[in-house]
């Protein structure tokens, strides 16, 4: 994976991390293991168990964004439309997320061309598992169908766009934007 990300991102491969460079998260099945292998900050349900290991300090920097965006709206110096159009919260925190990317594959695995350190991978062994859900973590809250996840975020969405409160969030749904971040959702069934 590492190879790739540098053919096709970069003219030589990066030896030290910092905010400029592409970042992936990935989670994966390793069917002939019966294992599930964690790059990044991913989540996994396994027999409705979850599995999830977020980046450091990724609460922290969420509860400070919300503490602030809440200090915001309480004082009248933002409305909720114009932090969807404008996240002066995120913008906040963003020395805190650009030291946090500072130590990718570092202090937490990534895929952004540089070497991922193995001790840096979680790994989980899933041998009697039945039912295994592979998601990002654009998935606030993982069920066991996409739609039940789908229902979940439309839910917070809908509830709380600027991800401080039901979720709490380094960001939130920005104005034009179905989400505030990607999502992906494979469930697989074993025999």
């Amino acid at each position: 994976m590492t190879a790739e990300a540098v053919s096709a991102y970069y003219p030589q491969k990066p030896t030290k991390a910092d905010n400029n460079l592409m970042a992936a998260s990935a989670v994966v099945l390793n069917v002939k293991k019966r294992e599930v292998w964690f790059v990044g900050d991913c989540l996994c349900l396994v027999d409705g168990v979850l599995y999830e290991y977020p980046k450091p300090e990724e609460v922290v920097n969420a509860e400070k964004r919300s503490k602030y965006i809440h200090e915001l709206l309480k004082e009248g110096r933002a409305m909720v439309e114009e932090l969807r159009v404008k996240d002066i919260g995120r913008e906040s925190i963003k020395n805190e997320l650009r030291s946090c990317c500072e130590r990718q594959n570092r202090d937490y695995a990534v895929i952004n061309g540089m070497d991922i350190p193995e001790n840096l991978v979680h790994v989980i062994s899933v041998a009697d598992a039945k039912e295994i859900i592979l998601a990002s973590d654009g998935y606030p809250i993982l069920k066991r169908t996409l739609e039940e996840s789908e229902r979940e975020l439309e839910r917070i969405i809908k509830n709380d766009p600027l991800c401080i409160d039901i979720y709490k969030a380094t960001k939130g749904v920005m104005k034009g934007y179905k989400s505030f971040d990607d999502r992906t959702f494979v469930r697989i069934d074993l025999y």
